[in-house]
């Protein structure tokens, strides 16, 4: 049998053993390309191979390798690098996809990456605690086969990024439901599954109710409402009907780099648009790197962000214990990526990128242009 064969056969036996990942699997064009790809990779849209890698394989290993570019599909890892490392960013993908193929039963290609240190981890926490080293980033381990590629990195005209990860949303959705009808759905991916799938938001059909429910009530009976004077009724007016203190967080670990100037530019708008009494903007990583005081006749300053590093969400709470007891709220975009702590006296809103639910205040998943 030719590798070709031998790669639609095993697609076949997935979608009837495994329906979930073998109806994914429909959607990638497999793609034959001795010269460019040394075992197998995918860009989300072709699931390209080496024959050579192919036939050395069993024909377990064929759909176990099958699921696992269909897996970086799955979870976005083709449109979420950035500019991150290319080979580190796939290490630290096969980490995090490899242990759930092995709990719903497939057999890995020799040399899959797996350690039990990342178990249960996003790819970007992966990334993060991943060492480098003198060999290069990810610490000079092997480039794993199974490789994802940027979307669009092949001659295939490129959707955008939002496009593709559209798309998959709602194959994921598809793919789901024609398993759960043949009674073949992984339980270990149902929680997972139905995180990919639950619907995102606009951030500011959240963002901006949230700031602006936090107004003032303050009145006085020295200026009456003269909408009822007529009427003989004497009623306060309101004298100060500013949004109270607001306090902005801004996450600036590493894994959060491409939302910063976004979110900063919406705080720029609420400052414009709501001018809250007070506009406290923290930068923070591991501490709080950078906090900016803004009153409603300020200036909103210039995006100079900093950051880079780990993830800790105690320090600008801690800040605003310190420095404004007397905060109406915050609102804190992150990924939710460490541990949370302890929640203040104050609302807040949790303006998360990924599917984490914080333990306390309110989350909103958000979807923002990357």
């Amino acid at each position: 049998m030719t590798a070709e064969s031998d790669m639609l056969k095993a697609r076949s036996q997935l979608l009837m053993d495994q329906p979930f990942f073998g109806t994914l699997a429909l959607r990638l064009k497999l793609v034959q390309d001795d010269d460019n790809c040394a075992t197998a990779q995918t860009d989300g849209k072709r699931l390209t191979y080496n024959s050579k890698f192919i036939e050395k394989l069993t024909s377990a290993e064929r759909k176990g390798l099958i699921a696992h570019e269909v897996m970086h599909c799955v979870w976005n890892h083709m449109t979420r690098r950035n500019n991150r490392d290319h080979k580190k960013w796939n290490i630290a993908g096969d980490y995090a996809i490899n242990p759930h193929l092995i709990e719903c039963g497939f057999i890995l290609p020799a040399g899959g990456l797996i350690d039990k240190a990342y178990y249960d981890m996003s790819v970007d926490s992966i990334y993060n605690k991943l060492p480098d080293g003198p060999d290069g980033p990810g610490g000079g381990r092997p480039c794993p086969w199974g490789i994802v590629l940027d979307s669009g990195s092949g001659d295939i005209k490129a959707d955008s990024d939002a496009a593709v990860e559209s798309e998959w949303q709602v194959a994921v959705t598809q793919a789901a439901e024609v398993a759960k009808q043949a009674g073949k759905m992984p339980g270990n991916l149902s929680k997972f599954i139905q995180d990919i799938v639950k619907p995102v938001v606009d951030w500011r059909t959240v963002l901006w109710p949230f700031c602006s429910s936090h107004a003032k009530d303050d009145y006085s009976w020295r200026k009456p409402n003269r909408a009822y004077i007529s009427e003989d009724e004497y009623l306060p007016s309101m004298i100060n009907e500013t949004v109270g203190h607001i306090a902005f967080i801004v996450d600036t670990s590493g894994s959060c780099h491409e939302y910063w100037k976004q979110f900063l530019g919406e705080a720029r708008s609420i400052h414009a648009d709501l001018r809250p009494e007070q506009l406290t903007v923290i930068h923070c990583d591991t501490k709080v790197q950078v906090v900016h005081e803004v009153m409603p006749e300020d200036e909103f300053p210039e995006n100079v962000i900093k950051g880079g590093g780990g993830t800790s969400f105690s320090p600008p709470f801690d800040y605003l214990n310190e420095h404004h007891p007397d905060v109406a709220a915050a609102v804190y975009l992150t990924d939710l990526e460490g541990h949370v702590g302890h929640e203040p006296d104050y609302p807040v809103l949790w303006m998360c990128t990924t599917n984490i639910q914080a333990p306390w205040g309110q989350t909103c998943r958000i979807q923002l242009n990357s």
